[in-house]
């Protein structure tokens, strides 16, 4: 919600920064020129950065989602060893007595 906020009010100033500078210049690129407000210009280069950063956090995004669904997938792996593991003791914890109480005492 904070990074909403935060995109909303930059794209404000710069609507009215484009709005406030809307005389024509000259605009040159290597060898290429075409005339172009500055406004236009900032508005321009404000959203591409926009763009580039929210794609760069969408990357950024994936791959600690493909990480969490990996580690989740570990876990439910261990706690499943974890039961069968527990299960298994309670089992080995239980023979010794059934073995016991089965057998006849020797009387002398």
């Amino acid at each position: 919600m904070l990074r909403l906020l935060i995109i909303v009010i930059f794209l404000a100033v710069l609507i009215v920064f484009a709005l406030s500078n809307t005389d024509l210049e000259p605009i040159w690129l290597i060898s290429f020129g075409w005339h172009l407000s500055i406004g236009t210009l900032a508005l321009g280069v404000g959203v591409a950065g926009l763009l580039f950063g929210t794609v760069t956090g969408w990357i950024g995004e994936l791959r600690q989602r493909s990480r969490a669904r990996r580690a989740e997938s570990h876990i439910r792996t261990l706690e499943t060893q974890m039961v069968d593991l527990h299960q298994r003791l309670d089992r080995l914890q239980n023979t010794p007595a059934a073995l016991t109480a089965n057998i006849p005492e020797k009387r002398i």
